[in-house]
């Protein structure tokens, strides 16, 4: 019996220790990737603690919440967490996403200055993949705005991953998307669509309701809105929030 009461009281004791030491639970589409990846080392540092950045569909992030799984924090589109809203301890928008069409690194990259631009190069370009997700909803409401929904059927392929390696394999001659999944893809003709066509897909920074490391993610965030964390945004294809 003293063995039984001894032991258990070590496990109780070293319980705090083992949940302290468990991995903060991050999730975050595609395109907050490579920002993630560059600034998974200072969030670490920042929280004295390790993480666990796991990169889920846009769609994706919600259901998680909803589903109860273990979620401290969440990097994504703002608009997607509606379905999840009371499931949102708080939340701030610390980036900007935009879309962009990308060619072939070999070839010479199109000027969009004017929807002139777009519609010309659309006709031109014998194919074009788009994602599936919000860049790619995006892209399929500037092609019918330019009147060429019927012209590009045949052309478009979709895509529910990155349209960027569809082009990389050689299978399309060009590829639609967020400008950091264009990159995540490593391409690098990369040219984003203009004033008129383009759009702002805001990324919020949020805590999930029941975490227990409610601390460290209002310290993420404010790492998030940092001088740095602008670097890695900017370097990622992404735009600090105003």
């Amino acid at each position: 019996m003293r063995r039984f009461a001894a032991g258990l009281c070590l496990l109780l004791l070293a319980g705090p220790s083992f949940a302290a030491d468990a991995p903060l639970k991050i999730l975050t589409p595609g395109y907050g990737q490579l920002a993630m990846q560059e600034l998974e080392p200072l969030i670490e540092k920042t929280i004295g603690g390790p993480v666990d950045i796991e990169i889920v569909g846009t769609g994706g992030i919600p259901e998680r919440i909803l589903k109860g799984d273990k979620v401290d924090f969440v990097l994504t589109y703002r608009e997607s967490l509606a379905p999840a809203k009371d499931r949102i301890q708080a939340q701030t928008d610390v980036a900007v996403s935009n879309v962009a069409i990308a060619v072939a690194d070999n070839a010479v990259p199109p000027v969009f200055k004017t929807h002139a631009d777009v519609a010309a190069f659309l006709k031109a370009t014998p194919s074009l993949a788009r994602s599936t997700s919000l860049s790619g909803q995006h892209m399929a409401a500037v092609i019918e705005k330019l009147g060429l929904t019927e012209e590009m059927k045949p052309k478009v392929q979709t895509s529910g991953g990155l349209p960027g390696n569809l082009l990389k394999d050689g299978k399309v001659a060009a590829a639609a998307q967020q400008v950091s999944e264009l990159r995540l893809a490593g391409l690098k003709n990369i040219v984003p669509l203009p004033d008129g066509l383009q759009t702002d897909l805001v990324l919020t920074a949020a805590t999930i309701h029941g975490t227990t490391r409610a601390a460290d993610t209002k310290k993420i965030v404010a790492l998030l809105q940092s001088a740095e964390a602008a670097k890695a945004y900017v370097n990622a294809g992404l735009k600090p929030a105003k």
